[in-house]
């Protein structure tokens, strides 16, 4: 039984590895003795999952993101500062001291960056302030001689007829508000509210409008309730809760309900007819209405009368096609289109822009924000020293479960392999390693010597092969 059971434990420390002493022979691998008394010696296991040769992926967003800053152009880039100060995160995460330098070099770039900005914000308005003044003035004239075209290619009778047409439309309108009116005071009658109440309650409708750049409007602004009626980029509401509060409780659910049949139609109405002042944005909010064309068409009416009584040669159809050219060709001519974007507003990111920008980055009042970070990231030794120190971190902080020191006497204790395939590695000092390559032997030997199978002896330390890929993959476009 006892036989049985020495068995049963030696086959499962075969299979899933046991702890137990070990030893090399350093003299067998020529190694002083003075070397080793000098310092500890570490050694690692290393696996197909785990290993110290595996480039952090925290190291490789460091080093993306360092590049995508130094690559990116700080004038069209609008999360520059964004970036800088997400690489301070990285670095700081680091934990490494070799870090400080880049982060002082990136913060003195979120400075100059900053400072760039606040002379491009000026600069810029500058330029858009000559622009709009500009644009406004070629636009109106243009504007102006466009009206006088249409007026002028219309005769007069036309013009006449534009206008009893326009009327006939308001009186229309009007005859349908009434209308309107009319059937709202009928259902309200139906409940038989009294006249003066129901007078009181129609004259008193008041609406509210709020610009809103999507199709969804909230239910109430405030007291007043949402119109159902579709307007783009719009909101209206009008003043239940003030109204129903006048109204008998029994009836004011009713009442409700008739004001959201009708309110829709008077306020579609009443905008087609008169357009509305919003006074909350104190403008006119929807500019075209029945009104506005009356007054419209009666003027341009007046205007084809007093070209005709005049006759004057400029006030020819070729004469006003002649100025508009000039005029287009003028604002073609005075007008830079090349730094604008599609809305006529500055594009700090175009070449003309930068162009613009030439005198403050020969003066020095703009700087390029990057360039002492870009000399840090492209020096070979400072990068050799800071890759030194990230290997270090990565041994450091390899799992303890894998890791074990030897005594001075060359004895160390094996933790638990698990793995198929591993190797056990032991750091001598930084120019001597020895390597065990254990794959697809089940357990290693107890006695490490230059004759060992698969035993060698290395001219580097782990942290050198680190170190080295590292840098390299710092360097790896």
């Amino acid at each position: 039984m006892n036989i049985l059971g020495n068995f049963s434990l030696l086959l499962l420390c075969i299979i899933t590895g046991c702890d137990k002493d070990s030893h090399i022979d350093y003299s067998s691998f020529n190694i002083k003795p003075e070397i080793i008394s000098s310092q500890d010696q570490q050694g690692f296991i290393i696996t197909d999952t785990c290993s110290p040769f595996n480039i952090p992926v925290d190291f490789k967003n460091l080093k993306n993101a360092s590049r995508s800053l130094i690559n990116s152009d700080w004038l069209s880039n609008p999360h520059y500062l964004e970036d800088i100060n997400n690489l301070i995160y990285l670095f700081n995460q680091a934990h490494i001291n070799d870090s400080d330098v880049f982060i002082n070099s990136l913060n003195n770039s979120a400075l100059i960056y900053k400072n760039n900005m606040i002379e491009v914000n000026s600069l810029k308005r500058k330029l858009q302030t000559d622009i709009t003044n500009k644009l406004n003035y070629y636009q109106q004239a243009i504007a102006s001689i466009n009206t006088r075209l249409s007026i002028m290619k219309m005769d007069e009778k036309q013009h006449i007829e534009n206008v009893a047409m326009i009327k006939n439309a308001i009186k229309e309108k009007q005859n349908y508000y009434t209308k309107l009116r009319r059937d709202l005071t009928d259902d309200l009658r139906k409940l038989q509210l009294n006249d003066s109440l129901i007078f009181d309650l129609i004259s008193d409708i008041k609406f509210k409008y709020r610009a809103h750049r999507t199709v969804n409007c909230s239910k109430y602004l405030g007291s007043y309730q949402q119109v159902t009626f579709p307007s783009p980029h719009a909101c209206i509401y009008y003043n239940n809760a003030e109204l129903i509060a006048n109204v008998p409780t029994k009836y004011q659910q009713q009442v409700t309900t008739i004001f959201d049949k009708h309110v829709p139609n008077l306020w579609d109405t009443m905008l087609q007819l008169n357009g509305y002042f919003a006074s909350n944005y104190n403008k006119q909010v929807f500019d075209s209405y029945l009104q506005k064309d009356l007054v419209i068409a009666t003027n341009n009416l007046a205007i084809k009368r007093t070209l005709n009584a005049e006759k004057k040669p400029c006030n020819t159809i070729d004469a006003q096609l002649k100025n508009l050219k000039k005029l287009n060709a003028a604002m073609t001519n005075n007008i830079n289109k090349s730094l604008l974007d599609n809305n006529n507003e500055i594009n700090i990111s175009s070449p003309e822009f930068y162009a613009k920008l030439t005198p403050l980055l020969i003066s020095g009042k703009v700087k390029d924000p990057i360039i002492n970070f870009s000399l840090l990231y492209n020096n070979r030794v400072l990068i050799k020293k800071f890759t030194n120190e990230y290997a270090t971190k990565i041994l450091n902080e390899y799992p303890k479960s894998l890791t074990f020191v030897v005594a001075d006497n060359g004895t160390f204790t094996l933790p638990k392999i698990r793995a198929k395939h591993y190797k056990v590695v032991i750091d001598i000092n930084e120019n001597y390693s020895i390597v065990y390559d254990g794959r697809n032997v089940l357990a290693p030997p107890t006695a490490f010597t230059k004759n060992t199978p698969n035993t060698t002896a290395i001219k580097y330390n782990l942290n050198q092969i680190i170190s080295q890929q590292l840098f390299n993959q710092w360097f790896h476009t």
